[in-house]
């Protein structure tokens, strides 16, 4: 019985091997220790792992770079901090320069320090632009920067054109011609005086409710700029008045205009079977005023617009026949007469060149023509001659 008491004995079981060692056991390979490389990668599985460095090349790295450090010189160095210093822009840098190119050129964009900005006075913001200007104009103040201006007078010579007269006291054509109310640029008489401006801009006639702070605004200039040119101490202008304006321009239809580019033929074919002025009428032989010019054509021809504009009238009398009147913008007016037919009607914008009618016979007529008649700002008839190009 005792020895079924007993227990039984255990057998100590054999423990399994994992992971490698399992396989070098199936293969009754001898154990092995390598040790591997830093820079070399270890797989296991399809996983990658990154050496890692050891402490060893830590320490390496580290020493090397005291030591390097202390065997600098630095004392042997010669380093400036002041010269490491980064100052401000002057806001005032070449202030003087960019005030003599706006009264030359016309640049509207005229330098003022920021202080203007905050509330500083007039007496304040003066010396500050003094101050920051060069040691030799410093004593300069900011109301003399511009150039001082004056009319010079030029007589008209042969062959003379103005643009060339433009080109040869640095204004522009607008100038020239504003100045001295030029209507025909293309016509300038030899021996007529021009008065030129020494500093590119135009003459402004000053209109009812008009101030210097509006003309300021409305133009772009600034307002110092427009009392210094002119010298006046104050903002009371009187209707009427003529001051200068640096640096404007003329509106662009007067200089189209004056240099004859605004209105164009409105027949494809310029022959003129009679101009402006006294003439003998063709039917009675009476000498009589002619307030238009004439243009053969065939009936049926068109009739173009000769400027862009807005249909005014479209109507028939008996002088003109069948007529058409077209406004444009800058307050003149076209007549067509002797129509054969319209190809517009009242109200129509119409740009240039477009076709509004053909030719005719109609009215007092003596045979298919088209008279055509151009009217200034004021109503008042003008020779088409010396406005179409």
């Amino acid at each position: 019985m005792s020895l079924f008491n007993q227990k039984p004995r255990q057998q100590k079981r054999k423990r399994k091997a994992f992971g490698p060692w399992r396989q070098i056991r199936e293969e009754k390979r001898p154990f092995i220790f390598r040790v591997t490389p830093a820079k070399k990668k270890i797989e296991s599985g399809n996983k990658v792992k990154l050496p890692i460095p050891s402490f060893t090349t830590f320490a390496v790295v580290i020493l090397t770079a005291v030591i390097s450090f202390v065997a600098l010189n630095w004392k042997d160095l010669d380093i400036n901090t002041e010269n490491m210093r980064v100052s401000p822009p002057s806001e005032l840098s070449g202030a003087k320069d960019h005030t003599i190119k706006y009264a030359t050129t016309g640049v509207p964009n005229i330098f003022m320090p920021k202080t203007a900005q905050e509330g500083t006075s007039d007496a304040e913001i003066e010396a500050e632009m003094v101050s920051a200007l060069p040691a030799e104009s410093a004593e300069d103040n900011y109301h003399g920067m511009l150039l001082t201006f004056e009319w010079q007078l030029y007589k008209v010579q042969r062959n003379d054109t103005v643009s060339g007269i433009a080109q040869k006291f640095d204004v522009s054509v607008g100038a020239i011609i504003a100045s001295n109310e030029i209507r025909n640029a293309r016509k300038l008489q030899e021996g007529v005086v021009l008065r030129i401006p020494n500093i590119d801009g135009i003459p402004y006639q000053v209109k009812r409710g008009d101030s210097l702070s509006k003309i300021s605004v409305s133009h772009n200039i600034p307002l110092e700029v427009i009392l210094d040119v002119n010298d006046i101490k104050s903002d009371n202008i009187k209707q009427g008045e003529t001051i200068f304006l640096p640096g404007a321009r003329m509106n662009d239809i007067d200089l189209r205009l004056s240099l004859g580019d605004l209105f164009m033929y409105p027949l494809s074919a310029k022959y003129i079977t009679s101009g402006y002025g006294m003439r003998k009428d063709p039917k009675t032989g009476v000498l009589q005023f002619h307030g238009g010019i004439d243009f053969r054509g065939k009936t049926g021809t068109t009739i173009m617009a000769s400027m862009d504009g807005v249909v005014s009238v479209v109507g028939e009398n008996r002088l003109y026949g069948k007529y058409i009147i077209i406004s444009h913008s800058n307050g003149y007016k076209t007549l067509y007469g002797h129509m054969s037919a319209y190809s517009v009607k009242q109200g129509d914008r119409v740009a240039r060149g477009r076709k509004i009618g053909e030719v005719g016979n109609t009215g007092y007529s003596t045979g298919p023509h088209l008279h055509f008649g151009i009217y200034d700002k004021n109503n008042r008839m003008v020779n088409p001659l010396e406005l179409l190009n």
